[in-house]
């Protein structure tokens, strides 16, 4: 069966009945995962080796042979009926530039859309998009290219698609109404745990498809692991790995040590000089800033009461049950945050707040090794991790 037949027969589009019901993506400039969102990357030190910026999660995804590239674009594609691709065609808004447009109503016919000018590309088969895909490509070194964090599509034996995954673990998007409901399941009639609200930073951990729509399934702050539909969140610029990277000298190969950019607000861990994981965190406010230096994780333990007030604190706090905790300067920690969903900015009281799930992720891996112990000092045998604050 030729691949355009295979692609129409096998399309499972979710076509949205109002023009304005399709979710718009945020733009942010501040890396080249947003730079150059929807673009075709041709990486100029491995044989022109071709990826795709997707704009859905500002990942970029290899796109291999013409029929690789072809397939990707099935999984990656926006279906649109023809009243609103003729809206489209006619004044083509900004939240499409990059996309693949599908046409259900219209044998599934393909179009890309160029985000530089906007204009709508015929794709008749996987040959001639490969070729125009190449045409508009833009030269990338690696160097620059692997700044962009990697999506995969998983596939069963027959090109359906099981899963996706994304290189640190999620991808990061921003809330963008307010009352937004977080759902113990994902489907409509399902219970809900609590509100997110505009401008809110949440952790998309899986994709699933229930209702007639899509639902991400997350990781942040306050409702971890619920549901939520995907057209309440836009995804902005992905946290990155430092540019010029400088590893402490206590240092060795081999060794997980973590990175925080105070004034970036990312942290990264790193086995040695290998980005492990990057993600967004909330950094403590100007009146009590997070501290500066390198510091080795003195005390861990997986459940802590956290209290302050003035004068040490700018406020008075009372925090049970703060999972995830690794203290590496007295009380200055890296820790799980269940009280708010703001990360990417300033807003502790000095620790480096970041999801319960990245929390818990670095908790397991790194030094000292809690294994079945609620809490752990470190020994010579199993140190503590270094962790290194700087601007």
């Amino acid at each position: 069966m030729g691949i355009m037949k295979s692609l129409r027969l096998s399309l499972i589009i979710v076509c949205f009945g109002l023009f304005l019901a399709f979710p718009v993506w945020a733009f942010p400039e501040d890396n080249l995962s947003s730079r150059l969102s929807g673009k075709i990357l041709l990486d100029v030190d491995n044989k022109g080796e071709a990826w795709y910026v997707y704009p859905g999660d500002f990942h970029r995804y290899y796109l291999g042979t013409p029929d690789d590239a072809y397939s990707l674009m099935r999984h990656l594609s926006l279906g649109v009926s023809n009243d609103n691709f003729a809206r489209i065609a006619s004044s083509t808004p900004d939240r499409f530039k990059g996309m693949i447009l599908l046409k259900p109503e219209d044998v599934g016919k393909a179009y890309y859309v160029n985000p530089e000018d906007k204009s709508l590309n015929y794709l008749p088969d996987a040959a001639a998009a490969f070729a125009l895909m190449r045409q508009l490509a833009l030269g990338i070194t690696n160097k620059d290219l692997v700044t962009i964090p990697e999506g995969k599509i998983i596939l069963d034996d027959s090109g359906k698609e099981i899963s996706r995954t994304w290189q640190y673990l999620g991808w990061w998007g921003r809330v963008n109404s307010n009352y937004v409901p977080a759902k113990l399941e994902p489907k409509s009639a399902a219970k809900r745990k609590g509100f997110l609200f505009n401008g809110n930073t949440v952790k998309v951990l899986e994709m699933k498809k229930s209702d007639g729509r899509i639902w991400y399934k997350i990781d942040g702050g306050q409702y971890p692991g619920t549901y939520i539909d995907s057209i309440f969140v836009n995804a902005i610029a992905q946290p990155a790995p430092e540019k010029k990277l400088i590893i402490p000298t206590k240092v060795k190969v081999g060794d997980y040590w973590v990175d925080v950019n105070i004034s970036r607000k990312v942290l990264t861990l790193y086995k040695y000089d290998q980005p492990v994981m990057a993600t967004y965190i909330a950094v403590g406010h100007r009146e009590s800033p997070t501290i500066v230096g390198a510091y080795n994780v003195w005390y861990k333990t997986k459940k802590t009461r956290m209290q302050g007030a003035p004068p040490l604190a700018t406020h008075v706090y009372d925090l049970p049950d703060v999972p995830w905790v690794m203290y590496y300067r007295g009380s200055y920690s890296i820790h799980g945050t269940y009280w708010h969903d703001d990360f990417g900015t300033q807003r502790s009281a000095g620790c480096t707040n970041i999801t319960q799930g990245d929390a818990k992720f670095i908790f397991d891996l790194t030094g000292p090794k809690a294994g079945e112990q609620n809490s752990v000092w470190p020994t010579a045998a199993n140190p503590g991790v270094l962790i290194n604050n700087h601007y």
